[in-house]
């Protein structure tokens, strides 16, 4: 088969009809408008649902159990999107029947399980990938191409500031407002944040951070009961890059209106700034360039970094069809694809470097790996 044509078949885990999870309303778009990415299989708990989700979207095939799932033979790659409780145990399944995997952010519900399952599909060889899907939004494919040509000279310094909204949470959904599911801003706004950061710049090895949460009380927006967030609602970091690069960043789900996302990078001949409206991992980007002696003025994006043409540039599965894309020529090519479970073990190491810096109110050094 000619590689130009070949199609990276993918199933999906965790999807309804309906349209309520993020898996039908950001993973299935994706997966369905992105070019020679094909929708085998979906799998859910429910015979009817399953099958209802089938016919709705037009997959193939249907499962209710991931153990059978693995042992179908036409399935390349599979697109996990449940509840973060569960990615362990189903990752791990899957890893085993040596399934490559793309997952949800976060890997996993501690350091621990995702460092295991990083592990697991290293020793088994096996291309993966974290839904940490900011990296490939055009804007951000193109800054860091723009970097790399010297537009700015070399990086020096950057600021990062991430504020959005505190958002409702039903009562069926209490877990979304916990710190032990890796919600709020820290395990959620910083993250994405702070990935799409590291794509651009490199690894962060030194941080002095701080996380709390700084407004607690709250209703579920259904039932109007009070209940209490513990998930961190405001985060803030001063790092040191492995490229010499510093640099500051202010994160917080605390804002009365959306103020979305805005990067900014110095350098010794010029700067960059991205900005987006509200999310970093879906809202589109605008960027603008100032060079020494110069003003500054928005940069157009060319159209080539615009891979997923048949979707909405700021629709909630527009990045997720530029990763899959990607993804896929790294699947054809044999070459290393990142974000990859590493790639997601190593955040999550940086996530907590944070919360130990501010309970031990010093800096931490950090050594990723991969």
């Amino acid at each position: 088969m000619d590689p130009g044509t070949q199609k990276l078949k993918v199933a999906i885990i965790g999807v309804d009809q309906n349209l309520h999870g993020f898996g039908a309303r950001a993973h299935i778009p994706a997966i369905l408008a992105a070019p020679n990415i094909q929708l085998e299989a979906v799998c859910t708990t429910r015979v009817d649902s399953a099958r209802l989700a089938a016919e709705r979207f037009g997959a193939k095939r249907y499962y209710t159990q991931v153990e059978d799932l693995v042992q179908d033979p036409d399935i390349d790659l599979v697109n996990v999107a449940v509840r973060v409780r569960s990615h362990y145990s189903l990752v791990w399944t899957l890893l085993k029947a040596k399934k490559m995997v793309y997952c949800e952010w976060p890997l996993g519900l501690n350091v621990l399980e995702a460092r295991t399952l990083a592990s697991l599909a290293r020793q088994n060889n096996l291309l993966t990938a974290i839904g940490t899907q900011g990296r490939f939004a055009p804007g951000i494919l193109y800054l860091k191409q723009l970097i790399e040509d010297g537009y700015i000279g070399r990086p020096l310094m950057f600021h990062l500031s991430h504020f959005l909204p505190r958002f409702p949470v039903r009562s069926d959904h209490w877990w979304s407002a916990m710190e032990e599911e890796y919600s709020g801003a820290l395990g959620v706004a910083c993250a994405h944040a702070t990935d799409t950061l590291q794509s651009i710049l490199g690894s962060i090895t030194e941080v002095s951070g701080y996380a709390e949460t700084l407004h607690p009380h709250d209703h579920y927006a259904d039932t109007a009961e009070p209940f209490t967030w513990t998930a961190m609602d405001a985060v803030s970091y001063q790092v040191r890059l492995g490229s010499g690069v510093t640099g500051t960043a202010h994160i917080s789900n605390l804002s009365t209106q959306q103020m979305g996302f805005r990067l900014d990078i110095f350098g010794d001949k010029g700067q960059l700034s991205a900005t987006t409206p509200y999310y970093v991992s879906y809202s589109p980007i605008t960027l603008k360039g100032m060079r020494s002696g110069e003003s500054e003025t928005e940069l157009e994006i060319p159209a080539e970094y615009f891979l997923a043409s048949d979707l909405e540039v700021g629709s909630a599965g527009y990045n997720i069809a530029q990763a899959l894309l990607k993804f896929r020529q790294a699947w054809l090519s044999g070459t290393d694809f990142h974000a990859n479970f590493q790639d997601g073990y190593n955040l999550h190491s940086l996530l907590t470097a944070i919360k130990t810096s501010w309970q031990e109110r010093r800096w931490v050094s950090i050594a990723p790996e991969g």
